[in-house]
C-alpha cells in the first residue's frame, strides 16, 4: 500500500504566497478596469434629453455641437416637452446612470415646479446629480401687433381699465411667473392660457388670439421680427446689449421688477464621480467657446453660467425657495 504524501511546510508557505500573490493581481485587475472604462468616457454617443422646445433646444444644439468636437463623440439632442419639463426630468431620472443620458432642464424642473405641483414623477435633489449651470436668461414683455398701446405704461392702464380681459400665454413657470410678478407688482388682473410649449403661445400671439406673453428673449425676437408683435420691456436689471432701445420693466415704470431664468445640466443619481468630473469639464469647456458665447448673447439674450456639480446644488436649493416665494405671492397653489 502506498503511504498517503502530507504537503511539508514548506510547500504549504511556497503555496500561501501563490495564493496572496494571485489575489493582488486580481485585486489590482478590478481596480484597475473601472477607472480604465472611465478613462475613455464617453466611447458612444451621448443624448441631451432637453425639457422644454425654444430656447432650452436651440441652446442644447449649440452646446452640442461644441461638447461633440471636444469630446470626440456625437451629441443627440431629443427634446420631450409636457408638463413643464417632468416629462423629461422624469425620463432622464430612470435611465440608466452611465452618463450617456443627460438632462437639459431649467428653473422649471429644477426649481419651480416644487411649488406648482403636488406631486411629481421625479425628485429635483435625490434623483440627479448636478453637472453644471448653462446660461441665465431673461423675458420680453411682447404684445400682439394691434394691441392699442406703445410703452409698458399704456399697457398697465389698459389692464387697469379691464381688470381680468386681457390674457396671456404661457408653458414654462418662467414666462408664466414674468406676467404674475408684473400683475402682482403693478395691482392689475391678468387672465393666464396654458400651453404646451412656449412657441406655441406665441404662435397664437402672432395669430392676435392671445394680447401678449413675457416670453425669453430667442422666442420674443423672432416673433417681433416677424412683424406679428412688438417688444415693450425687458425683465433684465439692465438694457440689453442686442436690444438698446428696448428699456427695462423697471425703467418703464414698475420699480424693483427684475426677473430671469437659467439652464443647467443633469444626470440620473448614482452616476460615477469621474464621469460627473468628465462632463462638467466638458460643459465649461463648451460654454467658454467664443461661438457658444457668441449665441447666447446674440442669439438667447442669456450668459454663460458655468458652475460646479456642488456650486449648481446650492444653486437650485436657493432658487426653490425664491420661485415659491414669487408663485405664492402671485396666488398659485400647488397642483
Amino acid at each position: 500500500m502506498r503511504s498517503r504524501a502530507y504537503p511539508t511546510a514548506s510547500s504549504r508557505m511556497k503555496g500561501d504566497k501563490m495564493l496572496r500573490y494571485l489575489a493582488g493581481l486580481l485585486l489590482a485587475f478590478f481596480s484597475w478596469c473601472p477607472a480604465w472604462a472611465q478613462g475613455t468616457y464617453p466611447s458612444k454617443p451621448i443624448t441631451f434629453v432637453v425639457c422644454c422646445n425654444g430656447l432650452p433646444e436651440a441652446v442644447s444644439r449649440a452646446l452640442a455641437d461644441e461638447i461633440g468636437k471636444f469630446s470626440g463623440q456625437s451629441i443627440i439632442v431629443q427634446s420631450k416637452p409636457g408638463v413643464n419639463g417632468s416629462l423629461a426630468a422624469a425620463y432622464v431620472a430612470r435611465s440608466v446612470p452611465d452618463g450617456y443620458t443627460v438632462l437639459i432642464g431649467t428653473s422649471s424642473t429644477h426649481a419651480a415646479n416644487q411649488s406648482l405641483y403636488k406631486k411629481l414623477p421625479y425628485d429635483f435633489v435625490h434623483d440627479f446629480v448636478p453637472i453644471s449651470g448653462i446660461s441665465k436668461g431673461y423675458l420680453g414683455l411682447i404684445v400682439r401687433q394691434d394691441l392699442p398701446v406703445s410703452n409698458l405704461s399704456e399697457f398697465i392702464a389698459l389692464a387697469k381699465r379691464s381688470p381680468g380681459q386681457l390674457t396671456f400665454g404661457y408653458a414654462s413657470s418662467s414666462v408664466r411667473a414674468g406676467a404674475e410678478l408684473l400683475a402682482q407688482m403693478t395691482g392689475v388682473k391678468f387672465r393666464g392660457i396654458s400651453y404646451k410649449t412656449n412657441p406655441q403661445a406665441a404662435i397664437d400671439l402672432s395669430g392676435g388670439r392671445i394680447d401678449f406673453m413675457t416670453s425669453e428673449l430667442l422666442t420674443a425676437t423672432s416673433v417681433v421680427a416677424s412683424g406679428k408683435a412688438r417688444i415693450l420691456a425687458v425683465s433684465s436689471p439692465k438694457r440689453i446689449s442686442t436690444m438698446p432701445n428696448v428699456p427695462t420693466v423697471e425703467e418703464a415704470g414698475v420699480p424693483g421688477y427684475e426677473l430671469s431664468f437659467w439652464l443647467g445640466a443633469w444626470v440620473p443619481a448614482k452616476t460615477s464621480s469621474a464621469i460627473v468630473k468628465r462632463l462638467n469639464g466638458l460643459f465649461v469647456q463648451a460654454l467658454a467657446s467664443p461661438k457658444v458665447q457668441k449665441f447666447l448673447e446674440t442669439g438667447a439674450g442669456s450668459e454663460a453660467f458655468p458652475t460646479t456639480s456642488d456650486e449648481l446644488m446650492k444653486f437650485q436649493l436657493a432658487e426653490k425657495d425664491k420661485w415659491h416665494r414669487i408663485l405664492s405671492a402671485a396666488g398659485i397653489q400647488p397642483q
